[in-house]
């Protein structure tokens, strides 16, 4: 296990540089240019711009701005906005716990509902709820989250008026924030839930299937226990890794519904970032998403032997 971790946290760590180095030639050919947010005209003065990247050190090669980028990162600073005055680590630290709990919230409702269905579909295999089962799951996979949650909150406006907007701390009032998780938490979980009802029934299908179990049968063993003990536990191990593939995936992958929701999460910082061309607030918003969903996966690795005791990891 030791050498299993040493090897997963040096994937990790080249990972999360090859990353670092894609996103920040990527932001580099971006149009728009972070200098010109301080020059309120139309037709800047280009000697005024050359004097604004100057201070804000544009203005060195490419590979000068990622070194000193990096070194920072290193000793633990994300530095300082170029458009907006702020520490970009205070910012991501204030905004992280947010889209954290939106996509654990959402995360848990999706597991909650797929993975029952999903063995519900594969225990009734051809059958009314199976048939139902499927069905549904392709109407949740074919409609992105931010088309329903943009139809939730016109419809809300029209009818219930319930409060579905803002955020509340976690630390500051828990059923509060809850309470406003809920709907945004369960719009982002429809995709995922049907994918895991989807996979979980195939998964179901293919233990079931197997020789084991139908020996099991053979000797007048229930149904109800054969699929408890044996095709829900076979089929929990990749099942897992896609939840958490998926995990991994919604915490990077709140931004529209947390815009629509107005949910202050890494979502709208990114947004903010993008649209004012701030280079170090995207840089440091996709290397933090990069280095969760890392860590997501290795947990989920770690949960492997605890789930089925016979896997053990090959050094």
């Amino acid at each position: 296990m030791t050498t299993f971790l040493a090897r997963r946290l040096g994937t990790a760590v080249l990972v999360l540089f090859l990353l670092s180095l894609l996103v920040f030639g990527m932001v580099r050919l971006m149009p728009g240019d972070p200098a010109a947010q301080y020059l309120d005209t139309t037709n800047p003065d280009p000697a005024q711009l050359e004097a604004i990247r100057a201070q804000l050190g544009l203005d060195v090669p490419w590979y000068q701005q990622y070194l000193d980028w990096i070194g920072g990162v290193l000793h633990g600073s994300f530095g300082t906005s170029l458009t907006r005055p702020f520490e970009i680590g205070a910012q991501i630290a204030d905004r992280l716990p947010a889209s954290l709990q939106l996509a654990v919230v959402a995360s848990v409702l999706a597991v909650a509902v797929g993975v029952p269905a999903g063995v519900l579909a594969a225990v009734r295999t051809g059958r009314p709820s199976d048939t139902t089962v499927r069905a549904v799951s392709f109407l949740a996979l074919s409609v992105p989250a931010f088309v329903i949650g943009t139809i939730v909150v016109m419809v809300n406006s029209r009818t219930l008026r319930l409060d579905l907007i803002g955020y509340t701390p976690f630390s500051e009032d828990p059923a509060a924030s809850l309470a406003h998780m809920l709907v945004p938490a369960l719009v982002l979980s429809l995709p995922m839930a049907g994918t895991l009802s989807r996979y979980t029934r195939n998964m179901v299908i293919d233990v079931l299937s197997q020789d084991f179990v139908r020996t099991g049968r053979a000797k007048g063993a229930p149904t109800g226990y054969l699929v408890r003990r044996h095709a829900v536990r076979s089929a929990l191990v990749p099942v897992t890794t896609v939840i958490g593939i998926q995990l991994g995936t919604l915490v990077g992958g709140t931004i529209i519904v947390e815009n629509i929701f107005a949910i202050p999460g890494m979502g709208s910082l990114l947004i903010e970032a993008l649209n004012s061309s701030d280079y170090p607030t995207i840089q440091a918003c996709v290397l933090v998403l990069g280095a969760v969903y890392i860590a997501i996966n290795l947990v989920v690795d770690l949960l492997y032997p605890v789930i089925d005791p016979r896997i053990r990891t090959v050094s």
